[in-house]
């Protein structure tokens, strides 16, 4: 083949890689790796189905996606639930979940993110840190406090670390809550129940981290 006939280097097609396999090795992901550290056009596979899965992972092997078979909907039959990791790093940590019925239906899932805004609020005051959570009020005084009062952030957040996980049939989403670049000062919870055809999120919970309860 001359230089002619070589196709240009975009134009190669890169192959898909299996990234990811059940327990029971009967299910599998497989995507195209990019430039860019992820794998996309994620393809998932079971003895009963074959969908494209929505969303991007990235490509170090520690957090490869995570095929979970369990009846999170409360039908008597086991649904595909997948978690994707879209994000790590010091201080962060980001996931996204997608879950099919038996039949390859997928379930739509509330986004977690958008449930704990809806529950939580907080500021910094002349005493610390107030946390309003579900309609509880949780304070962190400074003296406990690690940051600098000029570092902290203006307002508490949420979001840097959001995971996903299913324990018992139960599908629960969990967010640190952070004052400033390096600090946490505990963490929102919610587990999803089934209505209306999808998967809701519940009331936030929030724990403190033990050395800043007064």
């Amino acid at each position: 083949m001359n230089n002619q006939d070589q196709a240009p280097q975009s134009e190669i097609e890169t192959p898909e890689e299996t990234i990811a396999e059940s327990d029971d090795h009967t299910i599998h992901i497989t995507g195209i790796q990019t430039n860019e550290g992820t794998y996309d056009h994620l393809k998932l596979e079971t003895p009963a189905f074959s969908r494209s899965l929505p969303g991007y992972n990235v490509t170090n092997p520690t957090y490869a996606p995570q095929i979970i078979c369990e009846d999170v909907n409360g039908d008597g039959y086991r649904e595909c639930v997948v978690i994707l990791t879209t994000g790590y790093g010091t201080g962060v940590y980001r996931s996204d979940v997608v879950v099919y019925n038996s039949e390859g239906d997928r379930i739509p899932v509330e986004d977690a993110n958008t449930a704990f805004l809806k529950q939580f609020d907080g500021s910094f005051n002349g005493q610390g840190l107030t946390l309003n959570v579900h309609g509880q009020s949780y304070q962190v005084p400074y003296a406990l406090i690690l940051t600098d009062r000029t570092r902290l952030n203006g307002r508490p957040q949420i979001g840097s670390i959001m995971q996903y996980a299913v324990t018992g049939g139960v599908l629960t989403a969990t967010t640190a809550v952070q004052i400033s670049p390096a600090e946490f000062v505990g963490d929102l919870a919610v587990t999803y129940t089934f209505k209306n055809g999808r998967l809701q999120a519940g009331s936030a919970t929030f724990e403190l981290y033990p050395e800043y309860s007064s």
